[in-house]
């Protein structure tokens, strides 16, 4: 009897940490806004790296930056009420590369499934590979609500 409950809670262990997304398992990322590339689905045409087009529930993508453009999110709503936004650009394991300000007012209008562009790639390998798409924009630090 103790080797089958053993097992037993070997496996709802396994299963449990199976079960968890990578989201809850991911480890926390953060980069200034200038170190991030501006992506579109042009210039990742254009590169050594593959990507699908997907649509994703936005509470698994992971964001890496907390500063801000002036002025940038406002100009993000309107596209986003009219469901003409560029896709958000995420890395293999859902952290998100291009589309904060998109992000942020995806989240303020509720909006749960999300368009994406799936690069099979790590964060820092498309960082590398697209340093010369960095944007140097002022750009300020939010405050916390």
């Amino acid at each position: 009897m103790p080797l089958r409950r053993d097992f037993f809670k070997r496996s709802l262990f396994l299963f449990l940490l199976l079960s968890f997304s990578s989201s809850v398992l991911s480890i926390e990322k953060y980069f200034d806004r200038n170190q991030l590339p501006q992506l579109s689905q042009e210039i990742l045409d254009e590169s050594q790296f593959s990507y699908s087009k997907e649509v994703v529930d936005r509470i698994l993508i992971i964001p890496v930056q907390t500063q801000r453009v002036l002025g940038l999110r406002i100009a993000e709503k309107k596209w986003l009420l009219d469901d003409a936004y560029r896709p958000l650009v995420i890395d293999k394991d859902n952290y998100l590369i291009d589309g904060h300000h998109r992000l942020d007012g995806l989240t303020e209008l509720k909006i749960e499934k999300v368009r994406v562009l799936r690069v099979s790639a790590t964060i820092e390998e498309v960082i590398e590979a697209f340093e010369e798409h960095r944007d140097f924009t002022p750009t300020y630090e939010p405050e916390k609500e």
